[in-house]
């Protein structure tokens, strides 16, 4: 049987398709990588860094011819003049369509089967060709990317018998699941990233709350150091307040000394030269008794 290798564009259209946002595209990058041969063309396995570039590159092809999400045309996603390599050429948009679904089961590994009605896929991918011919390469995509199919009551489907008017339950074949089982689910490495991302969060939000505690102690002590200063300061001029008021109380009683002493000689002056006035006229009265 032959085995489809998915090449850089069929990753490219799954990641549009699926919605895979931009933070995660290279933990699925290194997922698919790590895989490697069992389900990638053999140039891409020998470089991660030249498989991510062409991821990358057909992504921006994608994009530009109008591929951005689940409810873009599926028509697109094959280039122009592109040769099928699985289905009939008239179907290439049957095997873009297959190859994305096949992905996703490889992708999302808990997830046991996609619900699939092939009977009404023909009109929404645009699909013309005869219905008994549409049968014969839903057939082949599913024998060559490895899917299988079970009806509603988890029993095999043989889709050689034909197609059925109702929903299948399309999933991969046990022996490809059993191959993809040796690998690390890609759940797992987001777990281990976001327990990873986890850790450093929490070491850079513990540097910044020590960081903000030391700033807030810093800020802490200059208050305190300015509070001290200003008492000191406060203290100082209270201390120039009182001795400047001690010094003025000392002047004024100075002052009040020196007049008091000043009123006094004063008094004793009068009082001298009224006692010599005194003695001067009662001489000079006795001296004209005396004449």
């Amino acid at each position: 049987m032959i085995n489809y290798l998915y090449n850089a564009r069929d990753i490219a259209a799954y990641f549009k398709w699926a919605g895979v946002s931009s933070h995660q595209e290279k933990e699925y990058l290194n997922y698919i990588f790590q895989i490697g041969g069992d389900i990638l063309a053999k140039p891409l396995t020998r470089d991660y860094d030249e498989f991510e570039k062409a991821v990358y590159r057909e992504l921006y092809y994608l994009w530009s011819e109008g591929f951005e999400n689940e409810f873009s045309d599926i028509a697109t996603i094959a280039p122009k003049g592109a040769v099928s390599l699985i289905c009939d050429q008239e179907f290439i948009t049957l095997e873009s369509y297959m190859k994305l679904l096949a992905l996703h089961l490889i992708f999302s590994r808990n997830l046991p089967y996609v619900h699939v009605n092939f009977t009404g896929l023909m009109l929404p991918l645009g699909l013309k060709g005869d219905f008994a011919d549409y049968e014969k390469n839903v057939v082949k995509a599913c024998e060559i990317l490895h899917l299988t199919t079970h009806d509603v009551y988890n029993q095999p489907f043989d889709l050689n018998l034909g197609i059925p008017d109702e929903k299948l339950c399309l999933c991969l074949d046990a022996e490809f699941r059993k191959n993809l089982s040796e690998h690390e689910d890609i759940r797992m490495r987001f777990l281990k990233t976001a327990a990873t991302r986890l850790q450093e969060f929490k070491k850079t939000s513990a540097a910044i709350e020590e960081k903000e505690e030391k700033k807030k102690q810093r800020l802490l002590k200059r208050k305190m150091a300015r509070e001290a200063a200003k008492a000191l300061r406060e203290a100082a001029k209270a201390k120039m307040a009182e001795e400047e008021k001690k010094s003025e109380v000392k002047k004024a009683s100075k002052t009040a000394s020196k007049s008091s002493t000043k009123t006094a000689a004063k008094k004793d002056s009068e009082v001298k030269t009224k006692e010599t006035n005194k003695g001067k006229k009662q001489t000079k009265s006795v001296e004209k008794k005396e004449t």
